[in-house]
């Protein structure tokens, strides 16, 4: 199926300059970045639960905001500070049980 996708209606694009014909260096770093991500949720679910892996997202999300505030000049909303206060507090007391 993929060969007739390849070779039909295109001309043979893909055959004649190759798959990636087309892709910038930023196409390319974000296909590497997301199969580093696909790998880093592997080894979260094999070493760890479902939770942390929903934990890691929502700390990430947070860097991620904070990270372009200063990059961007991104501004945040009160329901960003709320939700993060409340993601805050779920980690922490999710760590805080483990301790014990």
């Amino acid at each position: 199926m993929l060969l007739c996708c390849m070779f039909s209606g295109i001309k043979g694009v893909y055959f004649f300059r190759g798959f990636f014909h087309g892709y910038s260096f930023i196409t390319v770093l974000m296909i590497i970045n997301h199969a580093l991500s696909g790998i880093a949720v592997s080894v979260v679910m094999k070493y760890a639960d479902n939770i942390v892996k929903v934990y890691s997202t929502s700390v990430a999300m947070l860097l991620t905001a904070v990270v372009s505030v200063f990059l961007f000049n991104f501004h945040l909303s009160l329901a960003f500070f709320l939700g993060s206060t409340v993601v805050s507090v779920s980690v922490y007391l999710h760590s805080a049980g483990k301790l014990r």
